[in-house]
């Protein structure tokens, strides 16, 4: 996964895993996962900044 991505393929890489978007709140994308903490994606423009690019990396690899 590159440092920059397109929100359209974490919401898949996401979804592949097990989390479902519950809702949308301006640009905060909110998903849910049972027995997960949620997670909150803020998207601007179809992307999403990097910072939050490494911290779904580091969960869908389970750390």
């Amino acid at each position: 996964m590159p440092n920059v991505e397109r929100f359209a393929e974490l919401r898949r890489l996401l979804e592949r895993d097990g989390w479902t978007l519950v809702r949308i709140k301006g640009s905060h994308h909110i998903f849910h996962k049972p027995g997960v903490r949620q997670l909150v994606i803020p998207v601007h423009r179809g992307t999403v900044k990097p910072w939050y690019v490494k911290q779904i990396r580091q969960i869908l690899q389970g750390h």
